[in-house]
């Protein structure tokens, strides 16, 4: 009977605390600084170029493999960035990726509304991803 009591206390100190809605479209909820969103490419903001040096790290640490990309050689003999593909129906949003990264090139960005009817939309290449990280400052701006 002390476990009813208990559950009613409960139902009785949550009836004074007011109630917090969100309208969503209209207005839009406050997400926490480390929310880990679609993740998204970083670009030098004096040359506009990708920082990702392909390594490749990311897409061998994806645990869905999600993440493809294809490395072309450089005219310094280094690898070069060409193309690099996120299926975000495929991606559990985990992190890895970006904890990975050894120069920080692919972030979590704060994008979460990626609702489509076709899967078409839900593959993303290097440019807009590039675009969304640009649009979308998290955590890491603050380091």
């Amino acid at each position: 009977m002390l476990d009813e009591v208990k559950g009613f206390l409960v139902t009785l100190r949550r009836l004074g605390v007011p109630n917090k809605t969100v309208q969503y479209p209209d207005e839009k909820r406050i997400m926490p600084g480390r929310f880990r969103g679609l993740p998204s490419l970083r670009a030098d903001p004096e040359t506009g170029e990708a920082l990702c040096v392909a390594c490749g790290l990311c897409a061998r640490i994806c645990p869905t493999s999600c993440l493809e990309m294809n490395v072309l050689p450089s005219e310094e003999g280094d690898r070069e960035l060409g193309e690099f593909i996120l299926r975000s129906g495929r991606c559990l949003f985990c992190g890895f990726c970006a904890q990975v990264c050894p120069v920080d090139a692919i972030t979590m960005s704060g994008e979460f509304e990626m609702a489509t009817m076709e899967r078409e939309g839900m593959i993303y290449t290097k440019t807009e991803l590039a675009s969304i990280g640009a649009q979308n400052p998290t955590w890491w701006a603050s380091r």
